[in-house]
């Protein structure tokens, strides 16, 4: 009898610590409002990250490497932390900070009114500009209004995706007399992928008269270097149009509402900017 309660005794306790594992596991810890002092007592500092957006973040091997990401390992140094960086896609990035399921999202991230609703945002950390990519024998695309009934495709959740869609934010301003215009003709339609590469590979692949896409929106750096990277690989060509569609300006992502952790990357970047960090990093990875 006295070996039957022993053993029920430790079956008990086995099931008792492995139900307070499971329940462990499916623990979430809500970050969107966590400071500095409780990343430093958490102990790592979590980004996400969308690793498709050269020259900021992108996969080499199966390393993310990029501008961000080196930003990155300079706050974490700065806090006395460990950093965790987590792959996904741009518009999981988005939702991962508003969730809480992440400190921060560095992914080239432009501030927008509709974004600053269920997050926050750090100082402007990169002017960029919204251009245009089209075949390099296509003469029929020469500016934003000739994307009227085009096909044009876009990475997924970006200001090229809201561009495209006609967002009333973004592809519209006011003429010197009070009118609203459009600053882009309206395409016929808009195919929002997972990458700017699976779009500019939309519009590279096919023959004559039978491309996926007619143009691409996509930011300037990457559209330089995804432009390059394609070219390099031989068949149809492409180029960037001179002029941009629209201009504006990279942020971290934080929880909404997150004062303390706003305020402490803010004076952080400022500091990585005055030691000659950001100046380091930006001749690094051929920001300009």
């Amino acid at each position: 009898m006295k070996k039957k309660m022993i053993l029920f005794t430790v079956i008990a306790i086995v099931a008792a610590l492995s139900l307070s594992v499971l329940l462990a596991g499916c623990t979430t810890v809500d970050m969107s409002k966590a400071g500095p002092e409780d990343i430093k007592e958490y102990g790592k500092l979590v980004v996400a990250t969308s690793p498709d957006f050269p020259p900021f973040e992108n996969l080499e091997g199966d390393e993310i490497v990029g501008w961000d990401i080196d930003v990155a390992k300079a706050l974490a140094e700065k806090l006395g932390v460990e950093l965790e960086i987590q792959s996904m896609s741009f518009d999981a990035v988005l939702s991962a900070v508003a969730t809480g399921k992440v400190h921060m999202g560095m992914a080239g991230i432009s501030y927008s009114a509709k974004r600053d609703e269920t997050m926050d945002f750090s100082v402007n950390v990169y002017d960029s500009q919204q251009m245009i990519i089209v075949r390099a024998d296509d003469t029929s695309i020469t500016g934003p209004m000739d994307l009227a009934g085009k096909t044009v495709a876009v990475q997924a959740g970006t200001i090229g995706n809201l561009l495209a869609n006609m967002d009333e934010n973004y592809a519209y301003t006011t003429d010197d007399d009070g009118n609203t215009v459009a600053i882009l003709g309206k395409p016929g339609s808009v195919n929002a992928l997972e990458s700017g590469m699976l779009a500019c590979q939309q519009l590279k692949n096919g023959t004559a008269n039978s491309y996926q896409a007619d143009a691409v929106i996509l930011d300037k750096l990457p559209a330089q270097e995804i432009v390059e990277k394609l070219n390099a690989e031989g068949g149809t060509q492409l180029r960037i149009l001179d002029d941009s569609v629209y201009g504006d300006a990279y942020a971290f992502a934080i929880g909404e509402g997150n004062k303390a952790l706003k305020e402490w990357i803010d004076a952080a970047y400022q500091e990585l900017v005055d030691d000659g960090t950001i100046a380091r990093l930006n001749e690094k990875w051929d920001i300009e």
